[in-house]
């Protein structure tokens, strides 16, 4: 059965645990292949997106050992790789299409990357446009400014470059994991509004943690040419997973207790925490790697701007159904070029729960009604691991909910239904 139907229940308390980090695991992966040495990291996500890059990886010479019962990968990199007419798949994983795009770039040869149907409506034109100024030849082999994309590469040796981070802040991290393996020093100038700003600075945390040395002053980002020297790296719990059973915690009055939960997270998702206290979720207890909360009978709406943390829009859009007054999320106009239009996708499956959602250029408003007045229904998914747990939610307190080709979890969180299931299990 590819489907999920949750029942509604509220005033219970469950126990979850949180798998590492599909972004961290993605930015360790790179990080360890552009270092050349043999590093074990710890805690990884094995998920789709990261199987992808896992896989292109070897197909480029890392040597990558996989250990799914201890959750580690052995890695020895393949610095400044050499190819020749490769072609890497990888799906609809945005990370591993660009951050693999500028570890191409260091080496030598001619590679394609291509995805998957969706993949290949997902803008990567800003990327190009950088990747071309390091002096790699581009060439698009359908529509322009899209994916598959033919790289010849053959190193990198200018000085300069400047990036446009107003659609994906994923384009900034590639160039920046990359930078201490171009030739000379580099000055990274940043242009145009940019997004998901908290990513910038987890890879920037993950560089120096490496190894690696940067001075970011005003919009320019400096990066000399230095070697990634690290022997081990644990990938913290992954936040934007977390945001979902923090908001479950607070839609059904309910204590929660999450493992591997980062108390000092490098993700800028951790800020999600922030927003549901704001609201009235607070914190039993928290730990280094663990955290307890609890929700509460009624709370209110917020008017908030999410650009930082666009990722997390869908998880509240759950949570503001049920709030006493309006939502409204702005200033998230990239949602539109996810894994699926993200605000026309919430729309179109909200308003068969007879939701009203209103739907703007960058963000949307959410204004609750009672809940007598909330109706069950089929909600699709369009292929997006983040419309299936999201959706779920909306079954905390709607009978009849059915959460539509389910299996799409699998690109970031494959057992989340099994934990969201705990709670019809016998209480901790």
């Amino acid at each position: 059965m590819n489907f999920y139907e949750p029942i509604p229940k509220e005033n219970f308390s469950a126990e979850f645990n949180i798998p590492g980090s599909k972004s961290i695991t993605n930015r360790a992966l790179i990080l360890s292949a552009f270092s050349g040495k043999s590093i074990l990291l710890k805690n990884i996500l094995l998920s789709d997106d990261t199987k992808y890059m896992i896989n292109a990886l070897k197909e480029l010479g890392n040597k990558i050992i996989v250990d799914e019962n201890k959750k580690t990968i052995s890695i020895t990199g393949n610095k400044n790789p050499t190819f020749n007419n490769i072609d890497l798949f990888i799906g609809n994983a945005g990370t591993a299409m660009r951050f693999l795009a500028s570890y191409l770039a260091t080496g030598y040869g001619t590679a394609t990357l291509i995805g998957n149907e969706r993949m290949n409506e997902r803008p990567i034109k800003d990327l190009v446009e950088s990747l071309t100024q390091l002096g790699v030849r581009v060439t698009y082999l359908n529509e322009s400014g899209y994916p598959p994309i033919k790289l010849q590469c053959q190193g990198v040796s200018c000085e300069c470059v400047k990036i446009d981070g107003s659609k994906s802040s994923q384009y900034i991290s590639s160039i920046l994991m990359a930078a201490p393996n171009f030739k000379n020093k580099i000055s990274i100038e940043l242009v145009g509004k940019i997004v998901s700003k908290p990513y910038i600075d987890m890879t920037l945390n993950m560089i120096k943690n490496f190894g690696g040395e940067y001075l970011f002053k005003g919009n320019k980002i400096t990066i000399t040419p230095k070697e990634y020297n690290i022997k081990e790296y644990i990938v913290e719990g992954d936040m934007s997973s977390a945001s979902y059973f923090l908001a479950l915690a607070l839609i059904a009055n309910s204590k929660i207790t999450l493992n591997n939960f980062a108390k000092n997270s490098i993700q800028g998702d951790s800020k999600f925490l922030n927003v549901l206290q704001s609201m009235g979720l607070s914190i039993v207890n928290q730990e280094k790697n663990k955290i307890t909360i609890k929700g509460v009978k009624k709370y209110n709406g917020l008017d908030i701007s999410m650009n930082d943390i666009p990722d997390v829009a869908q998880t509240l859009a759950a949570v503001a159904i049920f709030a006493d007054s309006p939502t409204y999320i702005h200033d998230v106009e990239n949602m539109r070029i996810k894994e699926t239009d993200r605000i026309s996708a919430l729309k179109n499956e909200l308003e068969k729960l007879n939701v009203t959602f209103i739907e703007y250029e960058d963000g949307f408003k959410i204004i609750p009604k009672p809940l007598h007045e909330y109706i069950g229904a089929s909600l699709n998914t369009y292929d997006d691991h983040r419309m299936a747990m999201s959706l779920a939610l909306t079954g905390l307190r709607i009978s009849g909910i059915k959460i539509l080709d389910s299996q799409c979890v699998s690109k970031t969180f494959p057992n989340f239904f099994q934990e969201f299931s705990k709670i019809y299990q016998e209480e901790v």
